[in-house]
């Protein structure tokens, strides 16, 4: 009886009957209604990607009711990356885990618009590994300090993204939408309002990645200094060309366009390579700041707001380790003010 009413109810058009839709059918209707609406453009454009590489070649032409949750656990548990050299190795769980994220949102839009009854990544294992001695590896000791940042001695407009990225915490995409609006030199503030972004070689300025991103991070007197050297060098290369695109940006190219993201990242490790921090990324930048804020007793609640995390709980999180340390020394602490 219950699949009689079903079987009417589909009739009439009240339920949807797409019990034999294709994978790759539902990817497009997720494509089309769901993610210009919901996902920010440079999201939706790394979630198509992904389904276009990963899941289409394995899923496409499978009936969504022949899906099931064994074989997405097979499937992400045995998901591979193939690196420069040619070698094949798993991929990391984290990244794993942020392709799931993308399965679970399509099938959850599939459940919603009623194209199945329940979504099979419940109960989906995913692969939980140690992690390597490179990947654990995400921030600079205050011991390598000042070894690093000899490497970037003198100006340069890559210098100074460096730095900043060190000293404010700031994500490369935030730093790279800063406008010259956007840092007042008289109080010494920098207001981080955007990110930017590219979407198929369009760049254009959005929302940070949290309603906690948009904050208000006060400038050092290195930081003051770096970005007033900066904007003298940006006027005089202003004056040398005849067009300059995007003046009113903190970073641009050479020749006065948006700073590509991904060029920066890049030219970061290649300078690194063959150093002792070629383990190095930019957002191990902004790890190194927090953990150096965090072990110099920083309040975790003041050190999420200066990150732009969206809760407390997500920094304690991401930096449990730095803290069980920093709960240690002051356990040690203690005992050393009561033993005098």
């Amino acid at each position: 009886m219950e699949e009689y009413q079903l079987f009417k109810s589909r009739c009439k058009g009240l339920a949807a009957f797409n019990e034999n839709m294709r994978f790759k059918d539902l990817c497009e209707e997720y494509f089309r209604v769901y993610a210009p609406n919901k996902l920010k453009p440079i999201t939706e454009y790394d979630y198509e990607k992904t389904v276009y590489y990963r899941f289409i070649p394995y899923f496409g032409n499978k009936k969504l009711k022949d899906i099931t949750t064994g074989m997405l656990s097979d499937f992400f548990c045995k998901l591979t990356l193939t690196d420069k050299e040619g070698n094949v190795r798993p991929l990391a769980p984290r990244t794993v885990k942020r392709n799931f994220n993308m399965m679970q949102s399509i099938m959850h839009f599939a459940v919603s618009q009623h194209y199945l009854k329940e979504s099979p990544c419940t109960g989906v294992i995913l692969p939980d590994r140690d992690a390597t001695q490179e990947e654990k590896r995400k921030f600079l000791t205050e011991e390598e300090l000042p070894r690093f940042l000899e490497l970037f001695k003198g100006y340069s407009a890559f210098n100074t993204m460096i730095k900043l990225l060190l000293h404010t915490g700031m994500r490369s995409g935030e730093m790279l939408g800063l406008r010259w609006e956007d840092i007042d030199f008289e109080d010494r503030q920098i207001h981080v309002l955007h990110t930017l972004s590219d979407v198929a070689g369009t760049y254009f300025l959005t929302t940070p990645k949290t309603k906690g991103s948009k904050r208000t991070i006060h400038m050092s007197e290195t930081v003051y200094n770096l970005l007033h050297e900066h904007r003298k060098h940006q006027v005089e290369l202003q004056m040398a060309l005849d067009v300059f695109p995007h003046p009113e940006m903190v970073f641009t190219s050479t020749s006065g366009n948006y700073k590509d993201r991904s060029c920066l990242n890049t030219g970061f490790k290649r300078f690194l390579k063959g150093a002792e921090f070629e383990f190095l990324t930019l957002h191990c930048l902004r790890h190194t700041n927090a953990t150096l804020l965090l072990n110099s007793g920083v309040d975790l609640k003041i050190v999420s707001e200066h990150l732009g995390h969206s809760d407390v709980g997500t920094t304690g999180n991401i930096y449990a380790d730095v803290l069980a340390s920093s709960r240690q020394k002051t356990a040690q602490l203690i005992e050393l003010k009561l033993a005098e």
